[in-house]
């Protein structure tokens, strides 16, 4: 009777045993359908909100092709076979763009002057080629719009192939000699203040309301001088070791400063040298209390 319960009672453990093991094949196979399944719905459709620059850039391009033809059309083409560069341009000389805010965004398809471009307010896109306004739509539309027509896989592409602030030479339009915004380097981007309480504001393409310009080889021309009066060219620089951003003022007899990003303890700072002798000349962080309490900080000298 023993030996009976004992071989029943094993018997109902290995079915125990085989059920669980079961019950974990069969999780593990769900897992793995479930994984399989989420790998399948990658995303299919452009959503605002989920858009890089470079994703915006394209839709943007795309959407001007399909709508507008001509330039616009023109510029894509270029840009499926070479490039898309985006070019970004001071308003000077562009007098019948009117709408949108801030600079004026120059699309090519072959990294030379074209005449498809475009600006904005807000999500608020507007569209123009040499002469006129063609029309304008919110990123909203412009992605509904490309969705509808199944572009989700040609504006990835075109966005892996594109250049933002690209140096595209103007002649035609704008100032002569300009090759557009440069982008300032991301970490030195931001409202940063000295112990006094003085801003340092830095932007995409501004320090301090300065744009910070790519300028061609032969240079801005003589007559352009009060329109580019508040411009700056600038360029990264290794200076015994530390990472500077390089910027003079255009038409400036002054060698310039020197832009740093450095940290005392855990905190960050911007620290600026004179280039024509090295010496320190200020840092500025992320707020006037901060500033304050490390204003004794040392920072390295650069000669």
């Amino acid at each position: 009777m023993r030996k009976k319960i004992l071989a029943t009672f094993c018997l109902i453990a290995t079915a125990a045993g085989l059920t669980a093991c079961s019950q974990k094949k069969q999780t593990n196979h769900q897992n793995m359908e479930k994984s399989s399944v989420a790998q399948k719905q990658a995303p299919t459709r452009l959503i605002v909100k989920e858009l890089s620059d470079k994703e915006k850039a394209s839709a943007i391009t795309i959407y001007g092709a399909m709508n507008y033809k001509g330039a616009w059309q023109t510029a894509y083409k270029g840009a499926v076979k070479n490039h898309l560069s985006i070019s970004v341009k001071n308003r000077t000389g562009f007098s019948w763009i009117k709408q949108g805010r801030g600079f004026i965004n120059e699309v090519t398809g072959n990294g030379r002057e074209h005449n498809a471009f475009y600006t904005s307010k807000g999500d608020t896109i507007y569209f123009y080629n040499e002469k006129r306004k063609l029309g304008s739509a919110s990123l909203e539309e412009i992605t509904s719009y490309l969705n509808k027509r199944d572009q989700f896989t040609v504006v990835q592409k075109l966005a892996a192939n594109t250049t933002l602030a690209a140096s595209v030479t103007s002649n035609k339009y704008g100032v002569k000699g300009d090759d557009g915004l440069a982008l300032v380097p991301v970490k030195l981007r931001g409202t940063w203040y000295n112990y006094k309480g003085e801003k340092l504001t830095i932007t995409a393409h501004t320090i301090n309301d300065e744009e910070i310009h790519q300028i061609s080889n032969s240079g801005i021309a003589a007559t352009s001088l009060a329109q580019t009066k508040k411009w700056a060219r600038a360029r990264i620089e290794d200076i015994n070791g530390l990472n500077c951003y390089h910027v003079q003022t255009l038409n400036s007899q002054d060698f310039g400063l020197l832009y740093s990003v450095q940290k005392s303890g855990e905190n960050t700072a911007v620290v600026t040298y004179s280039v024509a002798t090295g010496h320190y000349t200020a840092t500025y962080w992320k707020s006037t209390k901060i500033a304050q309490e490390h204003r004794h900080a040392e920072f390295r000298t650069l000669n």
